[in-house]
């Protein structure tokens, strides 16, 4: 009788790894629950529009929303070249993002690349950082600390495929090994945290904002008008692009907004968006111990 493959049999190896994934996705999202809680002191009720639109949607909502702001204040506009234009003077009380879009506007920049202007990617860097310092914002290095938990899924990917193979080689059914490495995979894909704006305390806060601020949601179909700039631009920064085209269907389309620009209490598609390991992992985890059903009769469905 062969001896089973390094000295460790079928069940036992399910048994072994099946608990390697488990903990991997457990300890992962304990470690992001800690790297993204935040500041439960600091309040999101008292920032201003720009930074609620950073932490709901990344640095292209903070955009839109500051070209809300102009736009309803009759600051700026676009030209049939789909470029931004000034139409009036700079309102008062403006932010450094809205000074350097402005100023964008009168260079006559294409309204898609205004981002890219170092004025306006330096205010909003320095939007970003502020919100970091005051644990209402994810630094990027924490994303790339919670990144590091990717290693261990690929790790765990390795050694199924190693066990497959000698498994193969030692004449060994494999039975649920190729089941193993599929769920080592899912669980990979869940711990590349994607890149995420606010903290799970801001995300909090957050709802409690929308609430306030019901009014603004574009089912209520608000007259902007009404409510200014500010209150233009704080209906982006709460309910996104679809805000913007509400109030000026013509100026959004020519600046060439993105309509389904990502929403999530703190992620977007333009640089990647929210944290999905926590749901995710665990769900790889409860079918991987799915897969411990495989059986403990002789010979292992574990090669």
């Amino acid at each position: 009788m062969t001896q089973p493959t390094w000295g460790i049999s079928g069940p036992t190896f399910l048994l072994l790894y099946i608990g390697a994934l488990i903990a991997v996705a457990g300890l992962a999202a304990i470690h992001r629950s800690i790297l993204f809680r935040g500041n439960r002191s600091a309040a999101v009720g008292s920032l201003g529009p720009q930074q609620v639109a950073y932490l709901n949607g990344g640095p292209r909502l903070a955009l839109y929303a500051s070209l809300a702001g102009l736009r309803s204040a009759g600051a700026i506009s676009t030209a049939s070249d789909k470029t931004l234009r000034q139409t009036g003077p700079l309102p008062s009380g403006v932010t450094p993002l809205d000074t350097a879009l402005y100023n964008a506007a009168g260079q006559r920049v294409r309204a898609r690349e205004v981002q890219n202007e170092p004025w306006v990617a330096s205010a909003i860097e320095q939007l970003g950082t502020g919100l970091q310092s005051q644990g209402l914002a994810v630094s990027p290095s924490r994303v790339r600390t919670a990144r590091l938990w990717t290693w261990a899924g690929v790790a765990l990917i390795l050694l199924a495929i190693a066990r497959l193979v000698a498994g193969l080689g030692n004449g060994k059914p494999i039975g649920f090994l190729p089941f193993m490495i599929i769920a080592s995979i899912v669980l990979t894909r869940s711990l590349w945290a994607k890149a995420r704006w606010a903290t799970t305390s801001a995300m909090q806060d957050m709802r409690g904002l929308r609430r306030q601020h019901d009014y603004l949601s574009p089912r209520q179909s608000p007259s902007y008008a009404t409510y200014g700039a500010a209150g233009a631009a704080m209906g982006v920064a709460l309910y996104g692009a679809a805000s913007l085209y509400d109030m000026d269907p013509a100026f959004a389309a020519e600046a060439e907004v993105q309509r389904q620009a990502a929403l999530s209490g703190g992620s977007s598609s333009w640089i990647g968006g929210g944290d999905s390991a926590s749901s995710s992992s665990c769900s790889g985890g409860s079918s991987c111990s799915g897969g411990s059903s495989c059986g403990g009769g002789g010979g292992g469905c574990g090669g």
